[in-house]
């Protein structure tokens, strides 16, 4: 159980199969059967379904603040006014001509859109502007330009969650010769950090939707050129479902190196319900992909 447990789980909802070049045949549509996982994806779906109930990211997932995208930086609309500029920002030429505001509690709150409210650590704007100095990415060319902070703002955006769309609190920073803030999250993700799986596994996919009647879930299913796809198979549980992909290699074949994905309908034996879908390769639960 505890070689299960180091499997789980992390950043943001997981994407876990590998990012497709092309779209390959068209859906593999469900049949009337439910198929059951065999063999070692077997075993690694029961790994990953018995490690989620009160681990980190199941909590933090059905009871904290979870991102379901990229909530660390929202650029001005166009950033960057020209290269130099980008170069600046990315190498982490930034100063500071402005007193930055300071918490006197030190929390500050996720609202949720049901009303809920969720107390957590704040984030200052001190640490904010640190980080910023700290980026250290390669300056091929127009190392010599800086950027300025002459600002600095509370303030809200909203976020996808696990716990459906949430307000959190922003620092906007305002930037010389830029119209509109650089925004930066006041609070950090509950999520626990990725944890890269220790061997290749065979049979990762990424969710993309679900049936209105919960019963039929739609996931993509990466693959080579000349591979086959065969119907997917699932491991369920009362608390999690793993949708675990088939493909059959091709053989004698001259492919191209392309990577595609095949849309598969994975019918399930009942609705899934408040039940999790798990990454098999990663453990970290999937949302459906926006339509």
């Amino acid at each position: 159980m505890a070689a299960a447990l180091v499997l789980l789980l992390g950043g943001c909802a997981s994407s876990t199969a590998p990012k497709s070049s092309a779209i390959g045949p068209s859906l593999i549509t469900a049949g009337p059967e439910v198929r059951t996982a065999t063999g070692e994806a077997a075993r690694r779906a029961a790994e990953v379904t018995a490690a989620w109930p009160g681990s980190a990211a199941q909590q933090a997932w059905e009871h904290g603040y979870f991102p379901l995208q990229d909530a660390t930086e929202w650029l001005p609309e166009g950033a960057f006014r020209n290269g130099a500029d980008k170069a600046a920002y990315l190498a982490g030429h930034v100063d500071l001509a402005t007193t930055l505001p300071v918490s006197v509690s030190g929390t500050t709150e996720v609202v949720f859109a049901d009303g809920s409210r969720l107390a957590l650590p704040q984030r200052s704007a001190k640490t904010v502007f640190d980080s910023l100095t700290r980026r250290r990415s390669a300056c091929a060319a127009d190392c010599d330009t800086r950027l300025t902070v002459t600002a600095a703002r509370p303030g809200t955006t909203t976020v996808a969650t696990s716990r459906g769309q949430a307000v959190i609190p922003v620092w906007e920073f305002t930037v010389s010769g830029y119209d509109r803030p650089f925004r930066y999250p006041a609070v950090l993700s509950q999520a626990p950090a990725p944890i890269t799986p220790a061997a290749p596994v065979t049979g990762a996919t990424t969710l993309r939707s679900v049936s209105a009647d919960g019963l039929v879930l739609t996931a993509s299913v990466p693959h080579g050129s000349c591979d086959t796809v065969r119907p997917g198979e699932v491991h369920e549980t009362d608390r999690a479902v793993v949708l675990i992909g088939r493909v059959d290699p091709a053989r004698d074949q001259v492919c191209d190196a392309a990577l595609r994905a095949t849309p598969v309908e994975f019918r399930l034996s009942r609705p899934l319900g408040t039940r999790a879908v798990l990454g098999l390769a990663d453990g970290r639960p999937q949302t459906p992909a926006p339509q």
